[in-house]
């Protein structure tokens, strides 16, 4: 448990907020609102409980509603998610998800494949962006699907890349052909 000056803290985002975090993105796939209500009836959580867990997360996750009904949570309701919510439940892709999807993908292919040349070099790229160029994936990705966190790594896109710099994978592939 996290601990602070004077006590612990307790951990509420597993137990608590994923799985109502999880329901109002499904929710609202159906509704253009959903009550707390809603949410406790999905999750099978307490009233209070969820009432709590949207107020946490409002607004970085959820755009939370409280009507005048003398305290009763029943009706209080989230109105919209944010694009935050959609990328932490997985419904939108994150520049690390998708590239940690595409290296997945390539080594289940590579498992799959009879040919052992093509399986090596299934493996190769499962290892390539997975590990080896992951960073500047990453860039890719995140301009692929429109993700501004990703920018936050530090590295340019290949395009944006200093030829003084060295020479890229691409150059060295070329000039090996």
């Amino acid at each position: 448990m996290p601990q602070i000056e004077g006590g612990t803290v307790e951990d509420t985002w597993g137990a608590r907020d994923v799985p109502v975090l999880n329901a109002a993105v499904a929710l609202l796939e159906q509704s253009y609102m959903v009550t707390v209500s809603d949410i406790a009836e999905r999750t099978g959580l307490e009233l209070a409980g969820v009432a709590r867990s949207l107020e946490a997360m409002d607004p970085t996750y959820v755009d939370f509603r409280k009507t005048e009904t003398g305290g009763d949570p029943r009706f209080w309701y989230v109105y919209k998610v944010t694009p935050a919510a959609r990328q932490k439940v997985g419904q939108w892709p994150t520049a690390e998800s998708l590239v940690d999807r595409l290296a997945t993908a390539f080594s289940e292919a590579a498992d799959r494949e009879t040919d052992p040349d093509q399986q090596e070099r299934l493996r190769m790229a499962a290892r390539l962006v997975g590990d080896t160029v992951r960073p500047a994936a990453i860039e890719v990705a995140a301009s692929v699907v429109g993700d501004p966190a990703a920018g936050a790594a530090g590295v340019r896109p290949p395009a944006a890349r200093d030829p003084a710099e060295g020479d890229s994978a691409a150059g060295d592939s070329a000039r090996a052909d």
